[in-house]
């Protein structure tokens, strides 16, 4: 299990997934005058025979996660086992600013059968009612930080993928110092530089 040794907050993270989420069903609204990938978010899927990251079109991605009409998760051309996906979320000069993973069990018709977050049901439950909490307490907060830090590891792509990931990020050299991208950056081995003299 991939661990940080940096204890995030709640905030980047759950910002960054209700953003994905209200992209995706204003795309759902919009299906007929969507064409391709919103400005700010860039899709990667990880294609194990290629041992590279190929960029998913937004239509896709918003048809594989089963937004689009009639609701069916399909990722057309997509051989059945475990896939990786990267949320890469963008700023407004393209540099990095979030990276959400995605991990996924296909059928041989290139169906969504299984999705990861690692928590079982009744953790589920609980980390989707600290979540909508306006005032969570300490306790509660650190609770959501150790569930949410199970369910990243829980989706992170394997160690022989991020060689070649770093090839194909999108604005990696431009993440800022305190973006939320470096929850997930620095859970796969990336550390930031410094900018003092050492």
């Amino acid at each position: 299990m991939l661990q940080s040794d940096t204890n995030f907050g709640i905030g980047p993270l759950v910002a960054t997934f209700a953003s994905e989420v209200s992209l995706l069903l204003l795309s759902e609204r919009r299906a007929e005058t969507v064409s391709g990938t919103p400005d700010n978010t860039v899709i990667l899927h990880w294609d194990e025979d290629r041992s590279a990251w190929a960029r998913l079109s937004w239509r896709d991605w918003v048809r594989f996660r089963g937004f689009a009409d009639g609701g069916l998760s399909l990722l057309a051309g997509a051989e059945a086992g475990e896939h990786y996906f990267l949320v890469c979320v963008l700023g407004d000069r393209g540099e990095l600013a979030n990276v959400i993973p995605h991990r996924y069990v296909l059928s041989t018709d290139g169906r969504l059968v299984h999705g990861f977050d690692g928590l079982g049901t009744a953790e589920r439950e609980e980390y989707h009612r600290i979540q909508v909490l306006h005032l969570p307490t300490i306790a509660d907060s650190e609770r959501y930080d150790e569930l949410d830090t199970r369910g990243l590891s829980a989706n992170m792509p394997p160690p022989r993928t991020v060689r070649p990931l770093l090839e194909a990020m999108p604005g990696l050299a431009g993440a800022q110092p305190r973006a939320a991208c470096w929850h997930f950056l620095s859970a796969i081995g990336i550390c930031r530089s410094s900018a003092r003299a050492n």
